[in-house]
């Protein structure tokens, strides 16, 4: 399946071809060798395609920490 990933801003930030279908809250390594956790699955772009857009956040160093 093709994602087309997005930010919390709602910026591109690149696509992701994934196996399964992914979930809220899973974890994965995209090809620029970075990890992000999904936050959010809209499938509404067009639901008669493949494609669904989700949005991200990076993790490990990059990501903010509270």
């Amino acid at each position: 399946m093709q994602y087309l990933m997005m930010d919390l801003h709602q910026r591109f930030i690149g696509t992701l071809n994934y196996n399964t279908p992914l979930a809220v809250g899973d974890k994965f390594e995209a090809s620029n060798a970075k990890t992000y956790t999904v936050v959010s699955i809209d499938a509404s772009r067009n639901p008669s395609k493949k494609h669904k857009s989700v949005t991200v956040i990076a993790n490990g160093a990059s990501a903010r920490s509270n």
